[in-house]
């Protein structure tokens, strides 16, 4: 080999392998393998996780009633009309008398340490429950989601692998279909059939390419939704090497309770009772405990001295209690509102565990049937294939016609079509069942 062509050779190569780091290539041999990525990288699974911790900061953030409350910080006061305070009016002199007297300055100021403790809050207890309820809620729908994503990773996976066999098949399908026409040009020239004849197989061969461009414009569309779910880029290769098995290793003669979607619907009936026992609350008292440690500054004029001296002490704990009385009948329309609301929660909680229990006794039943029907299905496309083949030798040797050779094969494309669609049920309920398993 010369220089150039080591060379040219070398660029080759390094432009290959530049263009595999370039596009990712990621290979799953099984649907576990699948489940695992997409769980991993799908962005909307990102977005329920984020949502997630959220939920648990806003749980934080409501028990927050908790603890204390502490603060320092600095207040003026400008008295624009000193108020009177009634005295004895024996210290003016006046026995006997009450004599209305200003006591103060026009400006007062006041800093100091503030602590506050909520005793009794029914309304933020419930408040709390409420945020935990949530987090509870959105746990329950990344869970729900991750189920519904692991069922559609399955059936366009499935569908996937389906659509490469179709291609496979297909191309078989095309092959023979070549030979057919050959075979039927060789016999035009020679006298032995018509231009209808040869039109008939240049037909079935143009079909046969049709129906192959059309399988591999399925696998393709498959593994570009298949790329969606696993969060993959379109310049990403996607390589599935698990062939279609039809053999189950256990049979299956009972699924799961789709028990993720039942918890979303009782988690919001909890809270929907929390929200009820919230807005009762509203009509209970609530208690707060109050201290300040600090001191107040009086001034004539528009002044503030930071001298410890001009400050004087004011140092107080107290209790603020406060009852609601009347709120214009709101309190009372809104624990109204939120029992109707628990009622509706309870109402389509109980009309989900009706319906799952329906749904799935139809979603056993359509299992074992396309379990049964693909396997006759795959024994009747074996018999036709050998079909066939058998009627092809028999049209080679001149004993039948093209035309009862192409009656043959259509028949057989039939049962393939029948195939595939049985295949397709048969996967799509397993991908249903395979998801409830965690």
């Amino acid at each position: 080999m010369d220089k150039k062509m080591k060379k040219f050779v070398n660029i080759t190569i390094a432009f290959i392998i530049s263009i595999s780091w370039a596009n990712g290539q990621q290979t799953f041999h099984s649907l576990e393998e699948v489940w695992i990525y997409a769980l991993k990288n799908n962005p909307d699974n990102s977005v329920y996780q984020l949502q997630v911790e959220k939920a648990v900061k806003d749980y934080k953030t409501a028990k927050s009633y908790l603890y204390p409350k502490i603060s320092i910080g600095m207040s003026g006061q400008y008295n624009m009309e000193i108020p009177e305070t009634p005295v004895p009016g024996e210290i003016f002199g006046k026995p006997g008398e009450t004599v209305y007297a200003q006591f103060g300055q026009t400006y007062n100021y006041s800093r100091g340490l503030s602590f506050s403790k909520t005793l009794l809050d029914w309304q933020s207890m419930f408040q709390a429950k409420i945020a935990q309820s949530n987090t509870n809620l959105a746990k329950a729908e990344k869970a729900l989601f991750e189920q519904n994503l692991k069922q559609q990773a399955a059936q366009v996976y499935y569908a996937a692998l389906t659509a490469h066999a179709a291609v496979d098949l297909s191309q078989k399908d095309l092959t023979l279909a070549d030979s057919t026409l050959l075979l039927s040009t060789n016999r035009f020239q020679e006298g032995i059939i018509d231009n209808m004849t040869l039109s008939q197989a240049k037909i079935n061969r143009n079909n046969a390419l049709d129906r192959w461009e059309q399988n591999k414009q399925y696998l393709l569309e498959n593994e570009t939704n298949l790329k969606i779910l696993l969060g993959l880029t379109p310049g990403d290769t996607l390589l599935l090497s698990e062939n279609i098995q039809l053999t189950e290793n256990t049979a299956i003669d009972t699924i799961s309770t789709d028990e993720l979607s039942l918890n979303l619907y009782k988690i919001q009936t909890e809270n929907a009772g929390f929200a009820t026992k919230q807005a009762m609350s509203r009509f209970s008292p609530k208690l707060e405990l109050v201290t300040f440690w600090g001191g107040m500054q009086y001034q004539d004029d528009f002044k503030i001295s930071m001298k410890s001296s001009d400050w004087q002490p004011n140092r107080y704990i107290g209790l603020n209690l406060s009852i609601p009385i009347f709120t214009g009948f709101a309190n009372k329309n809104q624990y109204q509102s939120t029992k109707i609301s628990q009622d509706i929660a309870q109402l389509s909680y109980n009309e989900a565990i009706r319906k799952s229990s329906l749904n799935d006794s139809i979603l056993l039943n359509n299992y074992i049937t396309a379990m049964h029907s693909v396997h006759m299905a795959k024994q009747n496309l074996a018999l036709a294939d050998e079909n066939v083949h058998l009627a092809y030798s028999k049209y080679a040797e001149g004993i039948i016609s093209l035309d009862n050779y192409l009656s043959v094969y259509d028949d057989y494309l039939a049962i393939e079509n029948q195939y595939f669609s049985r295949i397709s049920d048969y996967l799509i309920n397993k991908a249903i069942i395979q998801s409830r398993n965690k």
